[in-house]
This record gives structure tokens, sequence and C-alpha cells, in this order.
């Protein structure tokens, strides 16, 4: 998309709700239990991706979520997401003002260093519309999340499916905004499918080993 050294960074949070505490003390909410990055880098005529997740199960403080991408999190870049105002950046920072000073100092440290590049809200202009909804339209599959699904599985333990799909949901964030950007993506678009097809190469040999 361009010559020049850029990295775009697509991100995207699950959430559980909580509810409120039986003695009236605590409202109910909702936790942070996972981030998904993907990560896009073009430099010297050559793109660069990598995926990046954290997830945690129940009894796990959120913070951990915080701690373990905020190394992720490039010291510049373009951010991507989608309703980037009204529930990822809320969702982010609750968990931060909930998380122990020094996870949080260094978490937003990282994110405000982020957020001084361009911010592109890929929702803007769709309405309440989800993400795979808009996504499938333009032939990118995207998850389709359902509530009681990610609970029982945060729940239980086994968060490899949400794993799974905030993985996929950064990458189907990456490719919507490629596919948005027409010829000028054309190049980003076909990148990216070398990428997912060599990742799925590699899979199918390792488990062949």
């Amino acid at each position: 998309m361009t010559d020049t050294p850029n990295t775009w960074v697509a991100m995207t949070a699950a959430t559980v709700p909580v509810p409120a505490s039986t003695d009236g003390r605590y409202p109910a909410e909702r936790q942070l239990i996972g981030v998904g990055l993907f990560i896009a880098r073009y430099e010297d005529g050559r793109w660069r991706f990598a995926r990046r997740v954290s997830a945690i199960p129940a009894g796990v403080p959120e913070a951990a979520v915080l701690e373990n991408i905020a190394d992720r999190l490039p010291a510049q870049g373009t951010l991507i997401g989608w309703h980037v105002d009204h529930a990822l950046m809320p969702t982010l920072l609750d968990a931060a003002a909930t998380a122990p000073p020094i996870v949080a100092h260094h978490f937003l440290g990282r994110l405000h260093r982020l957020l001084q590049g361009a911010v592109v809200d890929l929702a803007l202009g769709h309405g309440t519309a989800a993400l795979a909804t808009i996504a499938a339209d333009m032939a990118i599959r995207a998850p389709q999340w359902d509530a009681d699904t990610v609970s029982c599985a945060w729940a239980s333990g086994r968060i490899e499916g949400v794993r799974y799909d905030l993985a996929d949901e950064a990458l189907a964030i990456w490719r919507v905004f490629v596919r948005a950007a027409g010829l000028a993506g054309l190049d980003a678009e076909a990148a990216t499918d070398a990428w997912v097809a060599q990742r799925k190469r590699l899979r199918l040999v390792k488990r062949a080993g």
C-alpha cells in the first residue's frame, strides 16, 4: 500500500458479563477475557505479518491480559478496530482501571504510544451491524460470537476456541480494511492470502510429522 515503512495493528477484544454482587456493593459489569492482534508491517517492499492473542479463564484477573499484550503493541502504527470508541477502548480502559498500578501504567503507556498514530474505526457508517455481517458481504470470514458459548468456555477454562476466534476476528478486521482500500490494497491482500496459506501448510506438515 506504500513504499515507506508502515505498521498496522488490527485489534479486537472479548468480554463476559459479571453479575452484580448480592450485597449490592458491586454493580454488574463486563470483564475483559481476551485481546487479539493482527500486526501487518510493510518495509523494503515486503509484507510481514504476526498474530498475537492473550486469553484467560475464570479465576485469572483481567490485568493478565493487559500485561501479556502490552509488549506486543508496536511503538507506532495505525490502529484498526470495530467500534473503537464505543466498545474497544472503554473495555481496555475499564480493565486498566482495576489492574495493579504497575501493569496499568505499562499497558496504558504502550497503548497511548500506539494511539498517537492514526486510528481507523471500520464500524463507522455501518450503524449497529456486526463485523461478521459486513465481512460476509465482502466474502471474508469472521467469527460469529455467541455470548453463552464464550461465557461457558471462560468459566470452564476451555478457552482455546476463544483464542482462535480472537485471532480470526483480528485477521478479519485487517482483511476488511485492506478490501475497503480497493486497488491500493491489492498487494496487501495478496500478501495476506499467501501468509495464511503458508501457515495452513505448516500446520498440516506439523500434524503429519
